[in-house]
């Protein structure tokens, strides 16, 4: 990895404004005079980007249109377990226990 010194060394020397006039009011350095320069038309970040190029409605029929459909909730979902009480599951394991024959 170069040293920053070595950057330095092969940097070019800027002797021009922004406006690009000469710059005559500040005295010159050895290294002439560096600076950083930015891109002129910088790029839009991300979000900004895709709020711009958004699809956006220009069509009457689409600019008039509601949004989604509003429907009544849904009712509750049963319970995963459901108490019995043990008169229950000892008359349900009675009917279970009784020989199958014809007669009831």
């Amino acid at each position: 990895m170069a040293s920053i010194t070595g950057m330095l060394a092969y940097a070019v020397p800027m002797s021009c404004t922004s406006s690009g006039r000469p710059r005559t009011s500040y005295p010159a350095s050895p290294g002439g005079w560096m600076g950083v320069e930015c891109s002129s038309r910088p790029q839009k970040k991300a979000t900004a980007h895709h709020m711009k190029t958004r699809p956006k409605k220009t069509q009457p029929w689409d600019v008039r249109r509601k949004g989604p459909t509003a429907y009544p909730p849904l009712p509750g979902l049963p319970p995963d377990w459901t108490l019995v009480p043990e008169e229950e599951q000892a008359a349900a394991k009675k009917v279970e226990e009784a020989p199958a024959t014809g007669e009831e």
